[in-house]
């Protein structure tokens, strides 16, 4: 059975940049940045191409096989299992917390509203909403392709920590276009200070790290890209403690970048972990998924 191999990572990610910031700038330097259709060309034509893309790529390279597990690591709730879910909640929940502290009594911030959180208390169905909106905000229109497509062959030509730093790198100038838009973080970032603004695409890679590693742990479940992903934007974003002040988005941004980095040194100082790494690129490479910790697993070609 064909396996996977690094083709199609550079026409793949140059698409998705060139597609993204053509369609995402072009409403703002048509005059556009600021009304209904202009954000309606930005967030529904740039926002999903790197899924998009990715998919168009694998209809059309992919065996069946290949397809079928594909997509079989995106619905597989049973691999990605309980454990990292768990622990990725708790994380982002002391990411959110740690915030919020050090954003109102060391910088003198205002208190997040926390309308989101006051509205599930009253409406607790709304909570299926806001998952949606979680999932839709990022996880669905990027991770078919970033953790789906790009990080595997990453892996393949890179190795895990370059691989995934490149991905991470990618992944934060992929936003440039949300630069130019109120209202999102990258805007206030750059216009509070453009250090801020290069410093998120330090963010990006952080996470993209993070993502790799609950990845290898899942032995590469592509929904768990998804679900960190859509964890970090319902625990730290706008979904339950919005309205906030621009303190409290800029503290975010380095209280993530070290908690992470702590992570991510914690992992790469991890023998096990060292041996996870070389068994998952092991199954990229030969297309055969490799035995874990003694026990007896299936064997699956890609």
């Amino acid at each position: 059975m064909k396996k996977i191999t690094s083709d199609n990572l550079f026409p793949y990610l140059i698409i998705t940049l060139a597609w993204t910031w053509c369609m995402g700038l072009l409403p703002y330097f048509l005059g556009l940045g600021d009304t209904s259709t202009g954000n309606i060309i930005f967030k529904l034509m740039a926002g999903p191409a790197p899924s998009f893309v990715a998919l168009i790529f694998v209809f059309i390279t992919y065996t069946k096989e290949q397809k079928k597990d594909y997509f079989g690591r995106i619905i597989n709730f049973k691999q990605i299992g309980i454990k990292w879910p768990l622990l990725t909640m708790i994380f982002f929940a002391v990411v959110c917390g740690t915030t919020i502290l050090v954003s109102v009594f060391v910088f003198g911030g205002e208190i997040p509203e926390f309308e989101g959180i006051n509205t599930l208390i009253n409406q607790p169905h709304m909570v299926f909403v806001f998952l949606f909106f979680a999932v839709m905000s990022g996880p669905f229109n990027e991770e078919f392709g970033w953790r789906g497509f790009a990080l595997d062959r990453l892996f393949l030509r890179y190795g895990f920590w370059i691989g995934s730093v490149v991905l991470g790198f990618i992944w934060g100038i992929w936003h440039l276009p949300w630069y130019f838009y109120k209202g999102n973080g990258q805007y206030i970032f750059w216009h509070v200070s453009p250090i801020h603004g290069i410093m998120y695409i330090v963010s990006t890679i952080t996470l993209s790290c993070v993502i790799s590693i609950i990845y290898i742990k899942t032995k590469r479940s592509i929904l768990s890209g998804f679900f960190v992903h859509m964890v970090s934007n319902f625990f730290t974003g706008s979904v339950l403690i919005y309205p906030f002040d621009d303190k409290y988005i800029v503290t975010l941004l380095y209280v993530t970048i070290i908690l992470e980095t702590l992570v991510i040194l914690y992992f790469a100082n991890n023998n096990k972990f060292k041996y996870e790494i070389k068994e998952q690129i092991v199954s990229i490479n030969t297309g055969v998924r490799c035995p874990s910790n003694n026990r007896t697993v299936t064997v699956r070609r890609q």
